[in-house]
């Protein structure tokens, strides 16, 4: 508005001359007029300075809702953004120190679960030692009744050391402590060894096991790749019906990985079920698992192996209508690249 004044007053000057050729009054309004041109340039920037801690602040916001904590933003002026800026780097600080206490106390949380279950294993030994004298009547005969009840404990206490031993290995995933001894290694061995195993179980319950694997030389753990074969196979023989069930394990060979599938012919997975599969504890059909023994771990344990081998394990299924498991192995040595475990859990389709 001033401008706009001093701009009419200099117009009506010119064409009038109320004050003068030589005015003092004239000289006065050029002035001011040169002062609001440059009070009109000059505003901007001082608003635009004045904005701009603010801008930082909220980029400073943006990445600590990413989850960057501990940044600090440096305001020197005691104004009113400058006590902004000081409950800023307060709060990021405070931010930082809790989830570093949370972090750690959730890790000494996991090395507690791993120390429990390590000890839990323990007086399993003897039980599971003497089951196997008793059974083989070193001590003295039984009767039939006397077998079948020592044949339960016996298979009870298996079960529970391998729900003991789920736990063990879940816990170490995630705490980074689960060793893995790669070296390069026949893929077709740790195939092999797996359905070797389970084909008296397989016979017994009248299932076909079957597989295809060739030989190729591939950096993997053999004894952690051979634990994810065996408990896919063991979560078909879950889901097949038995004298009807077929499982295939599938090996296929391309030019950056190898992939494996566990393929079966029983019940199927609903979709909505699919995505939570490779989480802890999850389980589809909790019923058959109680049934037929499952800590609701296998599936999130096999994930945190392949996941540690930098490779990637899903599952195709459609209910009624079988299941297959697939994962790959990249067949170059990984430097760095392993990705994280990152756990799930599982279902009663797992073991």
């Amino acid at each position: 508005m001033a401008a706009a004044f001093n701009l009419f007053l200099l117009y009506q000057d010119e064409t009038t001359g109320i004050f003068g050729e030589n005015s003092n009054q004239q000289t006065i309004i050029q002035i001011l007029l040169g002062v609001d041109i440059a009070t009109f340039f000059l505003v901007p920037v001082v608003i635009r300075q004045s904005l701009s801690p603010l801008d930082t602040i909220n980029k400073a916001l943006s990445r600590v809702k990413e989850g960057m904590y501990g940044e600090k933003i440096k305001y020197n002026s005691e104004d009113e953004i400058g006590e902004l800026v000081n409950s800023f780097n307060i709060m990021s600080d405070t931010i930082k120190e809790k989830e570093g206490l949370a972090r750690r106390t959730e890790l000494a949380k996991d090395e507690f679960l791993a120390m429990i279950t390590h000890e839990l294993k323990t007086p399993l030994v003897p039980i599971q030692g003497y089951s196997d004298i008793l059974l083989g009547e070193h001590l003295g005969k039984l009767n039939d009744e006397q077998k079948n009840r020592l044949s339960i404990i016996k298979s009870s206490s298996e079960n529970l050391l391998g729900i003991i031993s789920d736990l063990l290995d879940v816990q170490k995933l995630e705490i980074g402590k689960l060793r893995m001894k790669k070296d390069d290694a026949d893929i077709k061995d740790s195939v092999e060894e797996s359905v070797r195993a389970l084909i008296p179980q397989a016979e017994k319950n009248h299932i076909i096991l079957s597989h295809n694997a060739e030989n190729v030389q591939i950096y993997h753990d053999a004894a952690r790749i051979k634990q994810v074969i065996t408990n896919l196979i063991k979560n078909a023989m879950i889901a097949v019906e038995h004298g009807k069930g077929e499982i295939d394990v599938v090996m296929k060979e391309y030019p950056q990985e190898i992939q494996i599938s566990v393929k079966d012919n029983g019940m199927g997975i609903p979709k909505d079920k699919q995505k939570n599969l490779f989480q802890k504890f999850y389980q589809v059909d909790t019923t058959l698992t109680r049934e037929r023994g499952g800590s609701g771990l296998g599936l999130a344990i096999c994930k945190g192996i392949i996941d540690n081998h930098g490779g990637e394990i899903s599952v195709v299924s459609e209910e009624g209508k079988g299941a297959t498991f697939t994962f790959t192995i990249p067949k170059k040595t990984p430097e760095v690249a392993q990705r994280k475990p990152t756990l799930g859990t599982k279902t009663a389709h797992s073991s």
